[in-house]
């Protein structure tokens, strides 16, 4: 279930659907309740802006969450591009064997790294992908843990210095993919939002009850897009592999 909300066509309908069936039943209490509510009005509108100007302000705060995790992920898989990027270079400055090892080792790696963030919402898939780089770094860090203790020299030790930047990439950036916005932030939002839908529903009059949808859109298409930047592996708005793909590519290419 968690997985289907995350499309956003779906999770805008059902955020939609929901303020929308608020709205409706602050409209059907106006229609039943009309002779309490004519003595309140007043102070129904001044609840109905300060419900509305605190739910403008959640939106706020959960947009720049949303972008700044987005922000982070992208940098983080640059950061990891030229960690394994720099981890090659140094790895061809090792002796026979290591050279070859760790350089066999690393075309085999950077792909298990790229199945990991292509596996989208596979939970599956991205435990398999997670065990096959786990497996691969211990492998390369036997071996050059080995070089080093035949060879003891910068090269060597520099070596290493990378090849651990790029094994800390790794849980940086599943560590990034799974910090996302809190369930309860998001049934804060949906309460505050169906308050805010309902109270409007309340004080509309029966000629402006069908503007009743307009504000499910708007906050919904807000919601839609906090959760798409929120997500970063489903929905439209992601994390390109660009870095990634270019050094794959460039280790690809030497024989």
């Amino acid at each position: 279930m968690s997985q289907l909300f995350e499309n956003p066509v779906i999770f805008l309908i059902g955020v939609v659907a929901l303020l929308f069936a608020a709205g409706c039943a602050g409209a059907w209490f106006n229609s039943s309740r009309s002779d309490v509510l004519g003595e309140t009005s007043e102070s129904l509108k001044t609840i109905e802006g300060a419900v509305l100007g605190l739910l403008a302000l959640l939106l706020g705060f959960s947009f720049a969450m949303s972008v700044n995790r987005y922000d982070l992920r992208k940098q983080l898989e640059v950061d990891e591009a030229n960690a394994i990027g720099t981890t090659w270079l140094r790895a061809g400055a090792l002796l026979e064997p290591a050279r070859s090892t760790e350089q066999q080792l690393l075309k085999e790696y950077v792909p298990v790294r790229l199945e990991f963030f292509s596996a989208g919402m596979d939970r599956a898939k991205i435990d398999q992908s997670l065990d096959a780089a786990d497996v691969l770094q211990k492998k390369m860090w036997a071996a050059g843990s080995a070089e080093a203790a035949v060879h003891r020299d910068p090269i060597t030790a520099l070596f290493l210095s990378s090849l651990n930047d790029s094994i800390d990439a790794t849980e940086k950036r599943t560590a990034a993919f799974e910090n996302r916005i809190p369930v309860a932030a998001w049934v804060l939002l949906l309460f505050m939002a169906s308050a805010a839908n309902a109270l409007i529903g309340v004080g509309a009059s029966r000629k402006s009850r069908p503007l009743l949808v307009v504000l499910p859109f708007v906050v919904g298409a807000a919601m839609m897009l906090i959760r798409d930047l929120d997500s970063s592996r489903a929905g439209f708005i992601r994390v390109h592999q660009g870095s990634m793909e270019r050094v794959a590519r460039d280790i690809q290419q030497v024989p």
